[in-house]
């Protein structure tokens, strides 16, 4: 996959170690023998119902698996995209996760996923953080009926003539509810920045717009969210809180203890 790296540019703020990338969305589909790419869970591959959402997942996916490769380089790790799942938690929010039984515990980058007219967008962000992104073709008109439902009255005043201001509105009002993890359980209508910036709760969302080929891109950078557990996790955490209890508990055969 042909993707290009996109370097947004940051006001007052020192942000973390980050990547996003854009790529087009594949021309051609696996055929029904063909094996599925890594990152690509066969019992949501088989839900989809169009040959569009396929292309759209398809196309995030092979970008999110190229964007992790090109983040293990850059911080001389060793990993290969078939050893991680994308999960989700209960609001859909994606995170990646190393495969059960690997009992890999490297850290791993938050991650944010889009697409649109074509192409497919991913962002990858260090550990502790969380990265939001969202894009549209910068010619792109949001139609007036639409905008009861993601701007204030307020911001709707702004919108009279001027398109772009809606566009951007509505690029970034995407990249908060993903930087978030929220979704459309944030109220886009709530979400106004102020400047470069928007606070939710006391958490400070960082913004910041780029144009690049024909698109107009929102990369938002929030602080990070817990990822859901996993039976690995809840393993060490029963270890953790058994050796904690007991100081002469440990791991290993009888025999093994008692020669220690």
């Amino acid at each position: 996959m042909q993707m290009r790296r996109i370097v947004p540019e940051w006001s007052g703020f020192d942000a973390p170690e980050h990547m996003v990338h854009l790529a087009p969305l594949p021309e051609q589909l696996p055929g029904g023998d063909d094996p599925l790419p890594p990152l690509v869970d066969p019992t949501e591959w088989l839900s989809f119902k169009t040959d569009k959402r396929r292309r759209e997942h398809l196309g995030g996916r092979l970008l999110l698996s190229d964007s992790i490769e090109s983040w293990w380089k850059q911080h001389a790790s060793i990993g290969r995209a078939d050893e991680l799942d994308v999960i989700r938690d209960e609001r859909r929010a994606p995170y990646l996760r190393w495969r059960s039984g690997l009992w890999r515990q490297t850290p791993l980058p938050g991650i944010s996923i889009g697409h649109s007219a074509g192409r497919a967008v991913v962002g990858l962000v260090d550990e502790g953080w969380s990265i939001g992104v969202d894009a549209e073709p910068a010619g792109r008109s949001i139609a007036e009926g639409a905008w009861n439902m993601f701007a204030s009255a307020e911001e709707r005043e702004s919108f009279h003539d001027k398109p772009e201001a809606a566009l951007r509105a509505w690029v970034t009002k995407e990249a908060v509810q993903k930087a978030l993890g929220l979704g459309m359980h944030l109220n886009p209508r709530h979400i106004v920045a102020d400047g470069t910036r928007y606070i939710h709760n006391g958490a400070v969302v960082h913004l910041s717009w780029v144009n690049v080929d024909g698109m107009l891109m929102c990369v938002a950078l929030a602080p990070g969210r817990a990822p859901p557990s996993t039976p690995e996790d809840a393993v060490l955490d029963a270890t953790r809180a058994a050796m904690q209890e007991n100081p002469n508990w440990g791991v290993g055969c009888k025999t093994t203890r008692n020669m220690s």
